[in-house]
């Protein structure tokens, strides 16, 4: 015999958790909604989240516009990066921040004639080879990006 199973999430909780790691962390934080925020319920999850959060991490850029369409104002940044020039327009429609993670995405980037309005990031195999430039890569990525778009700039 089967039972149906649900999910009751506690907002109070998953705020306390975040203010948690927020001290545990001691800097800024993305909350990670990605895949309906794991199933928990993207949208609820940001919006209750939306007070301490600098920002939001999606994987996909449908859920990026879906927490755009539901008044998220805060930086979401698509980790999944981008796949094509018409991809890197819905970017800076919906004002995201793509993440480059492969040669040919920075190209796609170098081809257009502005920086997304949310920037974009540049992600670095740290040695896991699974996503991310490579050192030679990310190298000649940084100085072509900063010649093409001025005001280039990182962080960590």
């Amino acid at each position: 015999m089967s039972r149906p199973t649900s999910i009751h999430v506690n907002l109070e909780r998953l705020c306390e958790n975040f203010r948690c790691a927020r001290r545990l962390h001691g800097g800024s934080l993305l909350a990670v909604v990605k895949a309906n925020a794991y199933g928990h319920g993207a949208v609820t999850c940001a919006r209750a989240l939306a007070p301490q959060a600098e920002g939001f991490a999606v994987a996909t850029l449908e859920e990026g516009a879906e927490l755009r369409a539901a008044g998220i104002t805060q930086p979401v940044v698509l980790l999944e990066g981008i796949f094509s020039a018409a991809d890197l327009e819905q970017v800076r429609h919906q004002a995201l921040t793509a993440v480059l993670h492969q040669p040919w995405q920075v190209q796609l980037q170098l081809e257009q004639e502005v920086s997304p309005v949310g920037g974009f990031w540049l992600k670095f195999d740290s040695g896991m080879h699974r996503l991310g430039l490579n050192e030679s890569d990310l190298r000649r990525a940084v100085d072509q990006l900063r010649r093409k778009f001025p005001g280039v700039g990182s962080r960590s």
